[in-house]
């Protein structure tokens, strides 16, 4: 499957709650689907082509335990990846203009390290970032592209989407073997779970505290 195609799988995938902001309405969702999410599971829906050929897709879902607007600017805050996502080693905003941000990513494993550069473009509107990688700039793998979308929920909760597609050059596939390849997928879709997990965490104990104290 070609990207740009896994692409529009995993855009259509995601339109239902693009439509519909409230979780309960969320119609995408099995009844399982939507337990999961409210017992702080994350749901992972990855394309049925994912893990062929070096190609990983799909979509990640979780419901924070904070506002869209604190799961915003904790998303945008590129100098915690290292600490929220697995196995980032930087990620560096090079430039900035509106709304758009060039950013270089690293990613770091024990058999190898990859760098490539991402196009971000923030729509505040509708809390989405969307993301693609730049091909002029150096990229160790061949593509990868997709979306964050939060929607608000009731009692000042976010649900999260992650909607991403990779292709990772065969050579690197080869080098880390058929036993990584579930790791990387469960990687990718997961991320939402890490987010949750940063946000939830220590570093935000006085963003709780603070609004235990204005109750």
């Amino acid at each position: 499957m070609k990207i740009g195609n896994a692409i529009g799988v995993a855009v259509v995938m995601g339109l239902a709650l693009t439509l519909l902001p409230q979780l309960a309405s969320a119609l995408d969702f099995s009844k399982d689907e939507l337990t999961s999410l409210q017992e702080g599971d994350t749901v992972k829906k990855p394309l049925p082509a994912s893990r062929e050929n070096g190609f990983y897709g799909g979509s990640g879902w979780v419901v924070i335990d904070a506002p869209v607007e604190v799961v915003w600017r904790e998303l945008q805050d590129w100098r915690s990846y290292p600490e929220v996502f697995p196995k980032t080693v930087a990620v560096k905003e090079l430039s900035r203009k509106g709304d758009r941000s060039l950013l270089q990513v690293r990613m770091g494993h024990k058999l190898l390290s990859i760098v490539y550069h991402l196009d971000l473009q923030r729509d505040a509107e509708n809390m989405k970032i969307n993301f693609h990688m730049v091909t002029n700039r150096a990229h160790d793998i061949e593509d990868t592209r997709g979306y964050w979308r939060l929607f608000p929920q009731k009692n000042g909760k976010t649900l999260v989407a992650c909607v991403v597609a990779a292709q990772v050059p065969m050579g690197i596939i080869n080098l880390i073997g058929p036993v990584m390849e579930e790791k990387i997928e469960r990687h990718i879709l997961g991320m939402p779970g890490n987010l949750k997990v940063w946000i939830e965490s220590a570093h935000q104990n006085s963003y709780h505290k603070m609004m235990a104290s204005a109750k």
